[in-house]
């Protein structure tokens, strides 16, 4: 297990002999662990992010949001985050994500050698 990202709510961690192979990625809030692909953190993140928007069902009466639900086909995620809380898992997926295409994103705006003499 290599830690990939982490604050005071949680870490996120890349397993390389993951149980399934499409989900290296374990986010751990608290004392739980999910299993989870980089789509499953994008669609997390997507979800989270959106939080902060007035819920017009029974429970919120058009306050804001502070369940998350997301599902993929190994498991329903349901979460009840609040204030600091929720910002602190907006920011553990994304520093996950900034941290899992770091490699792929200096690539792409390296510099070639002898470019600019051209």
């Amino acid at each position: 297990m290599e830690t990939i990202y982490e604050n005071n709510y949680g870490a996120t961690l890349l397993l390389e002999d993951a149980p399934n192979p499409n989900c290296k990625i374990q986010l751990v809030v608290d004392s739980i662990g999910i299993f989870m692909s980089e789509r499953d953190i994008a669609h997390l993140l997507n979800i989270v992010a959106g939080t902060g928007q007035p819920c017009n069902c029974l429970d919120c009466g058009g306050n804001p949001c502070n369940k998350i639900w997301c599902s993929n086909p190994s498991i329903d995620i349901c979460l009840k985050v609040e204030g600091e809380k929720l910002d602190l898992l907006e920011d553990l997926l994304k520093g996950t994500q900034f941290i899992l295409n770091m490699d792929a994103t200096l690539a792409k705006y390296r510099v070639k050698p002898n470019q600019r003499d051209s």
